[in-house]
């Protein structure tokens, strides 16, 4: 038999009105009956329907929190970061994965509106956001995370991608190599122009010519990597150095050059970006951008709860994160 606010009343010997007042700490009620509802309900093992209290309170403890691939590893590590931010505030996260699809990604969002969410964090398909603005009508706080975001989204938090990309840029001339290659896949997101551009900027800076690869088959991002490579390898364009604009890239390089029996560092050097779990790897031990994706995280969520706290939908909330360079072995000196 479950037990309700009426059992607890029952056995307390008070009314269903006072136990809900002591459960929900309210104040016009005395502190001997109080303690005698808690610890009835205590013993007895009573648990409070979430879903009946939202109704009452408007509130869920609830955050959703939209990402386009559970398998991509950079939005494990992030989610990390989310959960523990979250968790700290006593809110837990409703976790919906849009598969990189625009009608499953709104349909998630108004499914978050009718369960009372607090607030909604999103790595969106997009960055048209006219959808989403749509469905919560401003009325709900939003917090915009990932690859897709752009500069008309007034709340986010990202990398400095153009940043990280001069630094990988940079330290790739600092090691001797002026025929550096970029390359990426077909994805015409801010992060991936950020990422270009940075390249681009160092190099014509350097006087070298700039020379940007986009593969443009539909493909996963290593494969992407693979291919490409492996089109260069075939055509004896081979650089001294690859800048890979992410790291899943960079393992489709490795793997190339593997098959085609080219050793990096010793025949070509490579950079990648994200510094993804599997950058560290002992058998792998890639030089990377390292993105502080836990921190992100929890900034994020810290964001979003000022937001619950004191939400205007004119305040703009954005912060811009540093990655940095870490050196492992695929780089060396010429």
């Amino acid at each position: 038999m479950s037990v309700t606010i009426k059992t607890i009343a029952k056995l307390a010997g008070v009314s269903s009105a006072a136990v809900s007042k002591a459960l929900n700490g309210h104040s016009d009620i005395s502190d001997e009956t109080k303690n005698k509802i808690l610890k009835i309900s205590k013993e007895i093992g009573y648990t409070p329907n979430a879903i009946a209290r939202s109704l009452v309170t408007q509130k869920s403890n609830t955050i959703g929190l939209l990402i386009p691939n559970i398998s991509t590893p950079i939005y494990a590590e992030i989610f990390k970061g989310l959960d523990n931010g979250a968790r700290e505030l006593g809110y837990s996260l409703f976790l919906c994965n849009t598969n990189d699809d625009i009608e499953i990604e709104r349909d998630y969002v108004r499914n978050l509106m009718e369960k009372r969410v607090n607030g909604i964090i999103i790595a969106p398909v997009s960055e048209n956001i006219d959808d989403i603005v749509d469905i919560t009508r401003n009325s709900i706080p939003v917090i915009y995370i990932g690859g897709k975001v752009s500069d008309n989204m007034n709340n986010y938090v990202i990398v400095d991608n153009l940043y990280g990309s001069r630094l990988a840029t940079e330290y790739l001339i600092q090691l001797g190599h002026k025929d550096i290659y970029m390359l990426t896949y077909n994805k015409d997101t801010k992060t991936n122009r950020d990422r270009i551009a940075g390249y681009r900027a160092v190099m014509l800076e350097n006087k070298i010519d700039p020379k940007v690869f986009i593969y443009h088959e539909n493909c996963s991002r290593r494969e992407c990597g693979y291919r490409q490579t492996i089109k260069l390898i075939e055509s004896e364009d081979v650089p001294t150095a690859i800048f890979a604009s992410n790291d899943m890239v960079a393992l489709g390089v490795m793997e190339a050059a593997l098959e085609k029996g080219l050793k990096i560092p010793d025949d070509i050097s490579l950079i990648g970006y994200d510094d993804i779990v599997y950058a560290s790897l002992p058998t792998i031990k890639l030089t990377t951008i390292s993105q502080p994706k836990f921190e992100m995280g929890v900034l994020a969520i810290d964001l979003l709860f000022k937001m619950m706290n004191n939400f205007n939908v004119n305040d703009k909330h954005r912060r811009i994160v540093k990655p940095e360079l870490v050196i492992r072995n695929t780089c060396k000196s010429i």
